[in-house]
């Protein structure tokens, strides 16, 4: 089986999945959607897990700590979970869920120093900088849009958007660079990068997609969080997409050498 392609073909697959949720009643695509989003995060986590035994050194401890990353990340979309803490702390609820966010983050980032450490060429060319500066622009979009609303009401829960609004801007910055330097180096050793640019190019929408409605559709963020997340929207079919295909990069992660010793095999015999 040609990996790449079985990624491709994947990766379009996911697409039914996701839109699935579009096509519900309300009250059925909630609650699809709430089983849903964990659940590819729940599997990366186990397949990320699997990959780091794959792997010695620096990579073992990028994909343990990716592996981190998602488990977080999975509690996060646990609607229940964060009901009772909801419950319990009331209005003080942004001063939980930053840490969490914050430590969640941190799972990532000590991800991309180790990707980094195996990395032997760390300048950018002239087409990785064109697209770190439209990262970058898209980025201070980001920041941007909807600072002066809720500037003009500031109270905690404002403080509390701004500063995940920049954390997530800041983490697909820093995320740009680390894939673009990947698959350099990857080309250098004439190695396969598609798992893991698929992987990152995950991550980086399912940061981006919530602020890519916002402006879309010019609805607060707030709003989205209270009315539109876990209704069977259109964000629910982009955040289920981007788990999806995180879940299927890391899979086909874990079958690459297998099915390319494969495939040289069946090579070899047809010769």
């Amino acid at each position: 089986m040609n990996p790449r392609s079985f990624l491709k073909a994947m990766i379009l697959l996911m697409l039914f999945p996701s839109l699935i949720c579009l096509l519900l009643p309300d009250t059925i695509a909630s609650i699809y959607t709430k089983i849903m989003l964990p659940l590819p995060l729940l599997i990366g986590f186990v397949l990320s897990l699997r990959i780091a035994s794959m792997y010695k050194k620096w990579l073992q401890k990028s994909f343990f700590f990716l592996s981190l990353f998602l488990l977080f990340m999975m509690v996060a979309n646990i609607d229940p979970l964060w009901d009772i803490v909801r419950s319990k702390v009331g209005d003080f609820i942004p001063l939980i869920v930053l840490p969490f966010q914050v430590i969640t983050y941190s799972m990532l980032v000590i991800s991309s120093v180790y990707t980094l450490k195996v990395m032997e060429r760390r300048g950018l060319s002239k087409k990785d900088w064109v697209i770190m500066v439209a990262m970058l622009f898209i980025g201070i979009i980001i920041v941007m849009y909807q600072m002066i609303p809720l500037l003009r009401h500031i109270d905690l829960y404002a403080i509390f958007l701004l500063l995940i609004r920049f954390l997530d801007v800041a983490i697909v910055i820093m995320l740009t660079p680390v894939v673009l330097l990947y698959i350099r180096q990857m080309r250098l050793e004439k190695r396969e990068s598609i798992t893991f640019t698929t992987i990152t190019c995950g991550i980086i929408l399912s940061l981006t997609v919530a602020y890519g409605y916002e402006i879309a559709f010019d609805v607060p963020l707030y709003v989205i969080w209270h009315a539109i997340y876990h209704t069977g929207s259109i964000l629910d079919a982009l955040y289920l997409f981007s788990y999806l295909i995180i879940a299927v990069g890391l899979y086909v992660h874990t079958k690459y050498e297998e099915w390319g010793f494969r495939m040289i095999e069946k090579a070899l015999a047809g010769g």
